[in-house]
């Protein structure tokens, strides 16, 4: 026998063998089989470093959009002022469902969007941006669940020896959660990426986040109430350094807390 002959046989007695299983098995059971193995053979697991790419421009996209879009959206209410304030009862049902995923999406700051809506509509606006709010938050975990991010936490657990702080974040998560919001330093967008790849539990996210973004949410819309033009408001930043002292303040109890839940054990 040649050197090939070998192999060959070796293949053969495999794809017998392989075909007195299938055969042996019931129809269903046959063709599951089949399904699996053409899934493993053509499509297979996404290599670990094209995950980690992935995973992590997902997360350069939740931070950096929101900057450029929010450019656009006051460039747009500086040229047409009147264009909000004229909708009618469709038209702002219409718009309240778009503010869903345009914060959903990371397509504009939710700071920038509480400014936005207290200037146009004052107190009237607080309660449909409370409610846009928390549905785009739902559906921002949403879509980084899809991502998973499990390399990229492998990755930072790993890499940066990070696996105790990670598992005090997943015990604890209803604190980490609201503290992660009241911080001004944490966008909305990032923050939802992050839990959801931490796998922390939809109802402490939610219910967490939503109190912990009320602060500086009032804070947000009261501004753009006090501005006397949108205009003003952009062209004189001086006019919101009160809501800097604010901000400071809620970094500050944010910072302390996150500090003595990291000393706590998991």
């Amino acid at each position: 026998m040649t050197d090939c002959t070998f192999p060959a046989l070796y293949l053969m007695i495999a794809i017998s063998m392989d075909v007195f299983l299938v055969g042996k098995m019931p129809c269903k059971g046959r063709q599951k089989g089949l399904d699996y193995e053409k899934k493993r053979i053509f499509v297979g697991p996404m290599p670990q470093n094209r995950r980690i790419l992935l995973e992590t421009l997902y997360l350069i996209w939740m931070g950096a959009l929101p900057v450029l879009s929010s450019m656009l959206l006051g460039y747009f209410a500086l040229a047409n002022p009147s264009f909000f304030t004229h909708f009618s009862v469709l038209e702002f049902v219409f718009f309240w469902i778009s503010a869903v995923f345009i914060m959903g999406l990371a397509l504009c700051p939710t700071t920038f969007f509480a400014m936005f809506t207290g200037y146009v509509w004052g107190w009237s606006g607080l309660f449909p941006l409370i409610i846009a709010y928390a549905i785009a938050s739902l559906l921002g975990y949403a879509l980084a669940r899809k991502m998973k991010g499990d390399a990229l936490i492998e990755l930072i657990r790993v890499k940066f020896q990070a696996g105790d702080f990670l598992d005090n974040v997943q015990a604890q998560s209803f604190a980490w959660v609201f503290l992660a919001r009241l911080s001004p330093v944490f966008p909305f967008a990032i923050t939802n990426a992050l839990m959801a790849f931490l796998g922390v539990p939809l109802r402490q996210f939610f219910v967490g986040g939503t109190l912990g973004m009320l602060p500086r949410t009032l804070i947000a819309l009261w501004t753009g109430m006090q501005a006397a033009s949108w205009a003003n408001l952009l062209n004189h930043p001086e006019m919101v350094r009160w809501q800097d002292v604010a901000s400071l303040g809620m970094l500050l109890i944010s910072g302390i807390g996150m500090f003595v839940l990291a000393k706590r054990k998991a």
